[in-house]
């Protein structure tokens, strides 16, 4: 029994249909990675930012120092492991800053929506004291939904500039 040349190109063509699909829901599951990554770094910028400043003031341990430090599960960790996760957090956070300082210069060369965009990023995730949607859409003079969607292309723009092209939505 032989199939057809015709069946043959109908089953190619079904076969790469979902061939596509799949690529493309997987550029979306990174996409969402992504911007979920940048919402789960700005959400605990406030908390990241005290650790990292008492930890400033914490490390007057000279280098070379090996004490040991018993966890609760009896595992030897040496002082320098620690230190290192310390100075991969202070580096992670001087990245973030830095993106925050391009992403406000890049908006004050766009105009008034583009600031008042940023300005919602910085009440909503990174000044000391948050406010609600409704506190930045009567600062603004906006409503609170136009609050919500600044807040949105903030994060997108923010996911961008943390993580390259790759933080790119791509539709194609």
């Amino acid at each position: 029994m032989s199939i057809a040349q015709e069946q043959i190109a109908a089953i190619a063509e079904v076969a790469i249909a979902k061939f596509n699909e799949l690529q493309q829901e997987e550029k979306t599951k990174k996409q969402d990675r992504r911007l979920f990554n940048t919402r789960i770094l700005l959400k605990n910028y406030r908390h990241l930012k005290v650790y990292c400043d008492e930890m400033k003031e914490s490390m007057n341990i000279e280098d070379g120092e090996q004490e040991e430090i018993i966890t609760p599960e009896k595992e030897y960790l040496t002082l320098e492991s620690i230190k290192r996760s310390e100075a991969r957090t202070l580096a992670m956070m001087r990245f973030i800053d830095n993106m925050i300082k391009v992403y406000e210069m890049d908006c004050k060369h766009l105009g008034a929506e583009a600031v008042r965009r940023y300005e919602t990023l910085l009440h909503f995730y990174i000044n000391d004291e948050k406010m609600t949607y409704a506190e930045i859409a009567v600062l603004h003079n906006v409503s609170e939904r136009t609050a919500q969607r600044d807040l949105k292309e903030a994060i997108h723009s923010m996911s961008v500039l943390f993580f390259g092209t790759d933080g790119l939505r791509l539709q194609l």
